[in-house]
């Protein structure tokens, strides 16, 4: 990394940011918000706006704990897959089918796990595996059965069902829950304090989780528990979401990666795992994505990191409305965290749409 960049984050651009931010909470694209700017370990900005809950006087705390939806694709997930593959417990090219046997059939055989870490495996986008199941064996089966809506290898459709399969195929290898395997493989190496499954059960005092929604399904607000329902009906972690984390935890995450996969003396992945989560995987004409990760490439279009992030930027979203995104680099690292859909599931996508990147371009404007 080269020099550390001091950046003065007060006067004319400090007001720009509080003005789009405040814009935004006055619009209910969010209650509250949190950011993390950092170049590499060095923070430049973590400060929090608005309220942790609609209609509540409780400021949104620094630190935070969130439901980071499908950011738990790259953080656990992909970590973990990586890291079976370097205890030679599995290998990217063998078929899903090897470790969940009911799944393989016809063009479903050849679906490797590399299809699902780079979302080319054909499967559809999303399934309702929860209203009509009325047990995890019945969810499961419904997961092995699904279809494929294109052959392998010849589109990217960005399928939660990947991760959910891959979360299934991590508990099957390591005859272990996903929450115990990361907590033992990545949360607890990282000292990630406040990075965990499940807070709800965990936990008495759960005032420093942000809300998300209420759900009609559950008949309750959701703090704690996660906001994903296919999620929620696989035991509350699943491949696809079930993490909760905050800004702090997710800076040294980002570290470790920035750092070929080790940070304070304690490796946690291989140089080789992490060169290949960060890099694009995919031949054109599909478009460019790294091991469970979104990888920007230089074809123009939407970015949710903005225009200043240059090719080869590394990110994710999650529905809640998070979203981390790290240029490796020059190291910037955005670490974005609110609970967008604590106000509305659906009705706000667009403008947080159009918020991510104004955001990063502003951050990014400053170095």
């Amino acid at each position: 990394m080269g020099n550390i960049i001091k950046v003065d984050f007060s006067g004319r651009w400090s007001q720009s940011l509080d003005q789009l931010i405040e814009r935004h909470i006055k619009e209910e694209t969010f209650p509250g918000i949190e950011i993390l700017f950092a170049q590499g370990p060095e923070i430049l900005l973590h400060k929090t706006w608005g309220r942790q809950e609609a209609g509540s006087d409780k400021s949104m705390g620094l630190n935070t704990v969130f439901d980071i939806a499908s950011l738990t694709k790259p953080v656990a997930t992909t970590s973990l897959i990586m890291l079976l593959q370097e205890q030679g417990m599995l290998d990217l090219e063998e078929p899903v089918a090897t470790f969940l046997p009911e799944f393989g059939n016809g063009a479903k055989s050849k679906i490797t796990l590399r299809h699902l870490l780079t979302h080319t495996s054909g499967l559809p986008a999303w399934a309702n595996l929860y209203e009509e199941s009325d047990s995890f064996d019945v969810a499961h089966q419904r997961l092995m059965d699904i279809n494929q809506e294109a052959p392998h290898d010849q589109r990217v459709i960005y399928s939660c069902l990947n991760f959910l399969l891959l979360g299934q195929i991590i508990t099957e290898v390591t005859n272990s829950s996903l929450s115990r395997f990361f907590q033992h493989s990545i949360s607890e190496p990282l000292s990630l304090e406040n990075t965990l499954f499940s807070p709800a059960k965990h936990r008495k005092d759960l005032s420093g989780i942000a809300p998300t929604q209420y759900c009609p399904w559950r008949k309750r607000l959701l703090r704690g528990v996660v906001h994903d329902e296919n999620c929620y009906f696989f035991g509350e972690e699943a491949g696809n979401a079930g993490l909760f984390s905050t800004a702090l935890d997710l800076h040294r995450f980002c570290c470790m990666l920035l750092n070929e996969g080790s940070l304070d003396g304690i490796t946690t992945l291989s140089p080789s795992s992490v060169q290949q989560m960060v890099s694009n995987q995919n031949q054109p004409p599909l478009s460019s994505r790294g091991l469970g990760w979104d990888f920007k490439d230089i074809v123009p279009g939407y970015w949710s990191c903005g225009f200043l992030f240059p090719p080869g930027a590394v990110g994710h979203t999650g529905f809640t409305g998070t979203s981390i995104w790290f240029d490796p680099l020059n190291q910037w690292i955005v670490i974005v965290l609110t609970n967008r859909v604590h106000l509305s599931r659906d009705g706000n996508l667009a403008a947080m749409h159009q918020f991510r990147p104004r955001l990063h371009n502003l951050l990014l404007s400053m170095v």
